[in-house]
């Protein structure tokens, strides 16, 4: 899948130049079992300039009857290329407080956020040093899952998210997709939401960048690890991520609601 996304990007650069490139190189492809509608009632899009995979994680309804806040956990891909009015978008409209950057140091070096004055900002690479893994998705999600970089990642933001009473929190990675996805994967079971509805909201990323590279089986494979290990998911969240009960009462607390 990291070739096939070159080749995409390489067609793209193509298309610049009005060479046409082969169909595998095509900037944009359906599948309609691997790219939900996108809606305006849960995971709504958040439309910015210099981004394309940003949204709401709000709307869910959760196993407890209670719904997932609208406007308060953002998610989205690479931040560099954000305008002025991204910034002010994302502070107004959306009252963002908090960016958690998901990606490696060398990423970040390479194509650092764009600052937004006012916006506190965390570097928590779930890859360490990492980023390359060719066509290796299997090995790049089984590390998602244990590699000690990951568990110190996801223990960051989630303590983040635990302390947060205020305004919005957005994390993200390079694409939006495979460390954002399964980072918000593991918010959404913290906060009683569905697989079925986890999986939808992973596979939007497919929707809104216009690709099929999200697949339900890597998803599927991430929480099999973390069950074939852990046993549960919730071992997983306290044993392996040390996140203690009071602070995943405290994320309930902090982003579920009564109301639809």
């Amino acid at each position: 899948m990291r070739l096939q996304r070159l080749l995409i990007s390489f067609g793209c650069a193509l298309a610049l130049f009005g060479t046409t490139a082969s169909p595998v190189m095509a900037a944009t492809t359906t599948d309609a079992a691997l790219q939900p509608t996108v809606s305006q009632k849960v995971n709504r899009p958040i439309h910015l300039d210099g981004a394309e995979n940003a949204r709401d994680m709000g709307g869910y309804k959760t196993k407890s009857g209670r719904y997932v806040k609208r406007g308060r956990l953002l998610r989205a891909d690479s931040l560099d290329k954000l305008t002025t009015l991204d910034g002010t978008r994302l502070t107004q409209d959306w009252h963002l407080k908090q960016i958690v950057d998901l990606r490696t140091a060398d990423q970040i070096k390479k194509k650092p956020d764009a600052l937004i004055e006012g916006v506190n900002y965390l570097q928590a690479s779930v890859l360490g040093t990492r980023s390359n893994y060719d066509n290796d998705d299997a090995g790049m999600y089984k590390d998602m899952a244990f590699k000690p970089a990951a568990k110190r990642s996801y223990h960051r933001l989630l303590t983040l998210v635990a302390q947060q009473k205020k305004g919005s929190l957005l994390f993200h990675c390079s694409h939006g997709m495979d460390r954002t996805g399964t980072a918000a994967a593991i918010l959404y079971t913290i906060l009683g939401v569905s697989r079925k509805d986890i999986q939808r909201d992973y596979l939007l990323s497919n929707t809104q960048l216009g690709v099929t590279w999200a697949k339900p089986a890597l998803l599927n494979q991430f929480f099999n690890d973390v069950q074939s290990q852990y046993g549960s998911m919730s071992n997983y969240i306290h044993k392996g991520l040390k996140i203690t009960p009071a602070q995943e009462r405290a994320i309930r607390a902090n982003y579920l609601t009564v109301r639809k």
